[in-house]
């Protein structure tokens, strides 16, 4: 094989050899080293999107207990009972109490404490049955030297305190098993006159299991005085009452100030993230990431195994190189190759994790990826000929996907959120990045869709805004409805009303038959108000057994006359467990320039009429 008949050749082989063993060595020493900073620089990465996607969570947890708070303080039944000090007045509140703490299992204490200091309604939860109870009055405690009290008293209207995340005490011992807790407080506040605050007592367990699960990272909760709440070994936690375990100093002696100090800390190994802003309390909670062994492990084997194959390829490469240097260019068509096999297999991690599809200039679809067979459970078969509008939710109107068509035929790009549907019907929420393909001649042939299955995120949105027991939109997603109705009428000169109506003698049907058929009737009652309202129209429950219709582009006649099949229909309905039952409304339009406590409390008062002339009728305000 080697010809030595010209001496050059075994110098130059010997040169090339020897430059290609140094190349090889000095390549995979660079490569691993670079691989190490970017496995560093890769779990920071993963780091910041799942303390995102936590903080969103938290960010959820905490405004339900706000919203919580804030439908009893603002709620009539309340002011009324306050204003009154009546008995009958106190059940309505009690009941009222007893049902939010009914709809939301974190809930383990709701108390009502007037402006001495004393309990007045109190709801506690069974630790062990997971019962509701409702504390009588000869075991209402004085709570006026207790801080958050005190610290409640304080606030003003609409504000909110917040207590730190602590263990549950109960008569001076901690309760076991442990049960961490977290509250929130609020002022009661009537004509701006102080009458007491507040207090719901939530179990905060099921949250720091969800903070602190990650199938990347080990993780850590700490407060702002170097205290462990969480740590990944549970019989660490809660060092703060347990004088034998360890500080944040103890297990990161070299970051423990930085963590502390720092909305954000960077160090080797170690990513923390500040949660106070969530808060708004003093405790400066910190989650702390380290990543598992395992993961680095698995990671760095990759590094290495990398690095060898380039060094091995290097050799492998140089060594021909060195004797057929006639051959040069078949060599680089090799090393061209391997790169080659390096991309198919980026390619194919994009194919399994990223929905890709190509179409015609009519929007014909050519071809998808795996990823998108996978997610949206059909065949490549299934989908090429068809159009993305072929796979459209009922939501999404025609003109939406005829407006972005219009866009993507311009030569821009189109970029959204799209509700769609599966193969088996399921709800799935996209975001879609549309690109124009643009051939030699500058005309478009087709487009590329990068698709994101945003499902899970909208999931959660959806949480926020919906009533747990009915199904129906809540206060807080309707109060943003009602101001962007009026903001529009304000604009285009439009119409929209309201109507507000509750279940007659609804107390009575609670007191015969029970909270459970109670809660059954309102699911079944959200349930006509669905099947029977337009999808322009906003169904939600606005609080107790009192449910509110924002009925969009109609006047005050057609709201009514839309009101009256309303009540005619749930007055014929058959209710399980009960039979026939009625509803009183009041209805009313907007006006310009009022505002939406104008327009609720006009069709309020006509609620108010309706009950007052027999019930089961409606009434214009």
């Amino acid at each position: 094989m080697f010809n030595l008949k010209h001496p050059y050749r075994l110098t130059l082989t010997l040169f090339f050899l020897g430059f290609g063993v140094i190349v090889a060595f000095v390549t995979s020493f660079i490569n691993y080293k670079i691989s190490f900073v970017d496995l560093d620089e890769a779990l920071h990465e993963i780091s910041k999107s799942e303390v995102s996607f936590k903080r969103n969570y938290l960010s959820g947890y905490i405004k339900n207990s706000e919203i919580l708070l804030s439908s009893i303080v603002e709620n009539k039944l309340t002011k009324k009972f306050i204003l009154s000090n009546d008995v009958n007045d106190k059940v309505n509140v009690t009941n009222l109490f007893y049902a939010l703490a009914f709809s939301d299992k974190d809930v383990m204490q709701l108390r009502y404490i007037d402006r001495t200091g004393k309990e007045v309604i109190r709801i506690d939860r069974n630790s062990s049955t997971d019962d509701l109870y409702v504390i009588s009055g000869d075991n209402l405690q004085d709570k006026k030297e207790r801080y958050y009290f005190k610290e409640a008293a304080t606030l003003k209207e609409n504000q909110y305190w917040y207590s730190n995340v602590d263990l549950n005490v109960e008569h001076g011992k901690i309760e076991r098993p442990l049960k961490p807790t977290f509250r929130v407080a609020t002022p009661l506040i009537i004509n701006d006159q102080f009458h007491g605050v507040v207090v719901v007592n939530l179990l905060f367990g099921e949250t720091i299991k969800f903070l602190s699960f990650s199938e990347n990272f080990n993780i850590y909760l700490a407060n702002g005085d170097g205290d462990i709440i969480h740590h990944p070994d549970n019989s660490q936690s809660w060092s703060q009452y347990f004088s034998n375990l360890k500080m944040l100093d103890d297990i990161f002696p070299n970051s423990a100030s930085n963590i502390i100090k720092s909305n954000a800390f960077y160090g080797e190994g170690v990513y923390s993230y500040s949660l106070a802003d969530l808060f708004g309390n003093k405790d400066n909670l910190k989650i702390i990431f380290t990543p598992k062994s395992g993961v680095i492990k698995t990671m760095q084997n990759k590094n290495i195994i990398s690095a060898l194959l380039i060094a091995l390829t290097v050799l492998a490469v140089s060594f021909p190189l060195s004797w057929f240097a006639s051959i040069i260019p078949s060599r680089l068509q090799s090393k061209l190759s391997e790169a080659y096999d390096k991309i198919k297999k980026n390619a194919a991690v994009i194919d399994k994790h990223v929905m890709i599809l190509s179409t015609d200039r009519d929007g014909i679809i050519k071809q998808v990826n795996m990823c998108f067979g996978e997610t949206t459970g059909y065949s490549t078969d299934e989908v090429i000929g068809k159009k993305q509008s072929d796979f459209r939710h009922s939501d999404t109107s025609l003109e939406t996907y005829g407006e972005i068509r219009e866009r993507i035929l311009t030569g821009n790009v189109w970029e959204g959120e799209l509700k769609e549907i599966d193969k088996k019907g399921n709800d799935l929420w996209v975001h879609k990045f549309i690109t124009p393909d643009i051939n030699a001649d500058g005309m478009i042939n087709g487009f590329t869709t990068i698709v994101q299955n945003i499902t899970d995120k909208k999931n959660i949105e959806l949480l926020s805004i919906t009533d747990s027991l009915t199904g129906l939109y809540n206060r807080y997603k309707l109060e943003s409805v009602l101001l962007s109705e009026s903001s529009r009428c304000e604009r285009y000169e439009n119409n929209f009303s309201v109507i507000i109506f509750d279940i007659d003698f609804f107390k009575k049907i609670n007191d015969t038959y029970g909270h459970l058929v109670g809660d059954d009737v309102l699911i079944h009652l959200a349930k006509l108000l669905k099947e029977n309202t337009r999808t322009t129209d906003v169904v939600s429950r606005w609080g107790g057994e009192e449910f509110l219709i924002v009925a969009c582009n109609i006047n005050l006649h057609d709201a009514y006359v839309f009101a009256e099949k309303l009540r005619i229909l749930i007055e014929s309905y058959n209710f399980p467990s009960i039979g026939k039952m009625t509803i009183s409304c009041g209805v009313a339009q907007y006006i310009n320039k009022e505002t939406i406590s104008e327009l609720i409390s006009r069709a309020d008062f006509a609620l108010y009429q309706a009950k007052n002339a027999g019930r089961n009728n409606v009434v214009k305000a």
